[in-house]
């Protein structure tokens, strides 16, 4: 059926009408399998074998488990390349709709469907279509009751869809085809620049590279201290008896750091997931803006340098003075990749912890002071670089989101 109903935004030389269709009306779905894992001959063939966990980016052509030919014959299915793969049972289902383009023939399984379209469809047109109406289907999971989701087959081929024609619909799929490569580009970007930062780190930090004084010539050298001998440290609290109600206030309060509202980037998250009230603030420890702080349970090793005054919890520790003179951002830095390295040696099953007695007894190697800063003002160029390539991926990211809204009715 002919519909006038138009997209906000339109390449200028398309003036047709969209039809209103079903989605059944112009797709052909296929279910997926899962060959007998205790049959060898079944596996590690050379036709990968596509599952929700291997389902990253928005083109599939390879996976950790292949099935052989005798595999596929046996349980599975081939999605051919140019068809889609969408999850349609999965924990990943309350998240996100998964779904990409077979770049090679791949074989899948039973928690996924294969979608092929007709000839009045382009299949690229269609995984952004999907991307476009991802909040519409998450609306239509519901819970298998073991703890994953699962979308019916029924009720995703009655979507409506308002279709353009094929030239206007590969025209578009180019475009926002266009826009991917250049996230993809920044992500890769950013992936270099943190591999490159975290790399240069090693080798400062091991001195293989040095810096020179103003004048050229060689710093002195380096001395060893335990962490204990250079700095003050504790850790954070929160109000006891845990839990109630009165430490906490949710519109009036302070922030209230813990683990997961220190991010990645050596920096707080901008606001704090918890509010303490100022009679819970009385039992906690307070930091005022620029004070180191690092997780030491659970996800070890993440630290920052608070960017406001803030209280902080017990899992997180505290350097609260320094013994020696210390360049702060490049004790940042050195108090890093001392976790990166002791992470992995603390005690712990899922969640680990470093004391503070252990932490005490780690070495470090200790600049003057005028080396401290240059090596921290190198640190914090490679720093700048990647923050300002994140913002470029977020203000792109924002832009796609704009035009799926408006490319699509």
């Amino acid at each position: 059926m002919k519909t006038n109903n138009i997209p906000k935004l339109r390449f200028p030389e398309f003036k047709s009408n969209y039809e209103l269709l079903l989605l059944n009306d112009i797709t052909k779905w296929s279910s997926g399998g899962t060959p007998s894992k205790q049959n060898e001959l079944y596996w590690n063939g050379n036709i990968p074998w596509i599952s929700a966990s291997t389902m990253k980016g928005n083109v599939f052509i390879n996976s950790d488990l292949k099935i052989t030919e005798v595999g596929l014959k046996s349980g599975s299915k081939i999605c051919k390349k140019g068809d889609l793969l969408l999850l349609v049972r999965g924990s990943m289902l309350f998240n996100k709709i998964p779904i990409g383009m077979a770049g090679v023939d791949v074989a899948f399984n039973q928690d996924l469907k294969s979608i092929s379209v007709n000839e009045k469809s382009n299949s690229l047109f269609l995984i952004y279509w999907f991307l476009h109406s991802e909040s519409i289907i998450l609306d239509m999971v519901t819970s298998t009751g073991i703890g994953a989701g699962k979308l019916d087959l029924s009720d995703l081929q009655n979507l409506k869809l308002n279709l353009p024609s094929l030239p206007e619909q590969q025209k578009i799929a180019s475009f926002l085809t266009t826009v991917d490569n250049k996230i993809s580009n920044l992500k890769q970007k950013i992936s270099l620049l943190e591999k490159y930062k975290k790399g240069v780190m090693q080798q400062i930090f091991s001195q293989q590279i040095r810096f020179k004084d103003e004048k050229g010539n060689d710093f002195p050298e380096w001395e060893e201290k335990s962490l204990g001998e250079v700095a003050e440290f504790r850790r954070g609290s929160f109000p006891q008896p845990y839990g109630l109600k009165k430490w906490y206030d949710e519109l009036n309060g302070l922030p209230f750091v813990q683990v997961y509202d220190v991010d990645d980037n050596m920096k707080l998250k901008g606001s704090t997931k918890t509010k303490i009230s100022k009679l819970g603030a009385k039992q906690s420890v307070f930091v005022p803006k620029g004070t180191i702080v690092i997780t030491i349970q659970g996800s070890i090793g993440r630290i920052a340098k608070t960017q406001y005054d803030a209280y902080i919890d017990r899992t997180l520790l505290i350097f609260t003075s320094y013994k020696f003179p210390i360049d702060i951002e490049f004790f940042k830095y050195v108090v890093y990749l001392l976790f990166d390295i002791e992470k992995t040696k603390a005690p712990g099953g899922i969640i680990k912890t470093i004391t503070k007695e252990v932490l005490s007894s780690f070495n470090i190697m200790l600049p003057t002071i005028n080396e401290q800063t240059k090596i921290a003002e190198f640190l914090s160029s490679i720093d700048e670089k990647i923050e300002t390539t994140k913002l470029q991926l977020s203000k792109m990211e924002v832009w796609k989101k704009g035009l799926l809204q408006g490319m699509f009715c």
